[in-house]
């Protein structure tokens, strides 16, 4: 929260007669307080208010926390962000702020950020060019027209991997995720009434980014995103060092929010304008033509709701409603198998699925406590 300084001029009177002086009191005020407000950001830290300094109600607050921990529902972390302030927050037995999280495919929508970013520093042409341009085994092949476009709606028209969509993450690539997603057969004619959620459509962004900008997803999202809105990361690789672009960034619940607020505030971090206003917009809205009217670009959509959302397995996921200012974050229970991030036998992820789940029942209770 931004904090006024308050210049305290003390008048002393003095009377130079006989011998002695007097003052005159003065009374020191309290230091004035900024309201929060669309230009608050956090700081190394983020601040915190009363729900009722943001207009929101406490009571409503604490309804949406009490929901999300029912015990079924498997919760390690809600942060309820308006403003650029926390005004709702807590975790789970044993975990706190500093607790890490997971975002699955929660992580779809930071490698769609980079992406327009990437195109923002004209690394990237236009996403309506051949992906072909930035993945050479497509060049000169049956799938060398699909544009990036298609594989940012999850439109390619490629068929599903040999073994299936899921076994990108359980193991069955030899090690090489990227390989496996570039080595499907194409099935359907590219951005037809065709939508098909494949993690290997979102594999795919991680040959891209590489191409485009020669250097690792990590280290570019580090140097042109996290570092920016001041988030600490992991992103997790398969075993040759590609990202696994369709998920897995392992992050403070805290800092899933900052990435959340970016996107509140269309792409702009204090004075810096990290990813573009017209990315963050067509990257947040559901093309034409598409058989799931829920489905943006590496981003979901509650055109009902006012929210768009990136979701990961287990609801992992940030909430962002952009007419309210108003950012939340809900992770699940989460533990790091194994000792590296490299995705291996012995090196996985574990959350807790919740049993009884309804984002427009915690959506509702969050935007009830709106009042003004």
């Amino acid at each position: 929260m931004k904090k006024l300084l308050v210049l305290l001029c003390v008048f002393v009177i003095s009377s130079c007669g006989g011998s002695g002086s007097s003052s005159v009191p003065v009374e020191i005020p309290a230091p004035v307080v900024d309201t929060p407000d669309t230009t608050t950001y956090p700081g190394v830290s983020w601040d915190t208010a009363l729900p009722e300094d943001v207009g929101m109600s406490e009571a409503r607050i604490k309804d949406a926390l009490d929901y999300a921990f029912v015990s079924t529902r498997n919760t390690q972390g809600v942060v309820i962000i308006r403003h650029g302030v926390i005004v709702g927050e807590r975790y789970a037995n044993n975990d706190s702020k500093e607790s890490l999280a997971t975002s699955w495919s929660t992580g779809k929508s930071f490698a769609s950020a980079l992406i327009g970013i990437a195109m923002d520093q004209g690394l990237i042409d236009s996403i309506d060019v051949p992906a072909s341009n930035y993945l050479a085994p497509w060049v000169s092949t049956d799938k060398a027209s699909i544009s990036i476009r298609a594989i940012l709606e999850m439109r390619t028209g490629l068929a599903e991997a040999i073994g299936g969509d899921a076994n990108i993450y359980s193991g069955g690539t030899d090690g090489d995720q990227l390989t496996y997603a570039l080595n499907r057969t194409p099935d359907t004619t590219p951005r037809t009434n065709n939508w098909a959620y494949q993690n290997t459509d979102s594999m795919l962004l991680a040959g891209i980014l590489e191409s485009a900008t020669g250097q690792s997803v990590l280290d570019f999202a580090d140097m042109h995103l996290f570092s920016k809105i001041g988030m600490n990361a992991d992103w997790w690789t398969d075993e040759l060092g590609h990202a696994m672009t369709y998920c897995c960034i392992d992050t403070t619940t805290r800092d899933f929010a900052r990435f959340g607020l970016l996107f509140a505030r269309n792409g702009l971090w204090l004075d810096e304008q990290i990813v573009s206003e017209n990315w963050v917009q067509e990257s947040t809205m559901v093309p034409e033509g598409t058989s799931n009217q829920y489905y943006a670009l590496q981003w979901w959509v509650s055109p009902s709701g006012g929210y768009f959302y990136s979701a990961g397995l287990h609801q992992n996921n940030i909430y962002i409603f952009p007419d309210l200012d108003l950012v939340v974050v809900r992770n699940s229970l989460y533990t790091k198998v194994g000792s590296s991030s490299i995705r291996s036998g012995n090196n996985y992820h574990a959350t807790v699925e919740p049993l009884d789940w309804s984002n427009p029942e915690f959506m509702s209770l969050i935007t009830d406590a709106v009042v003004n």
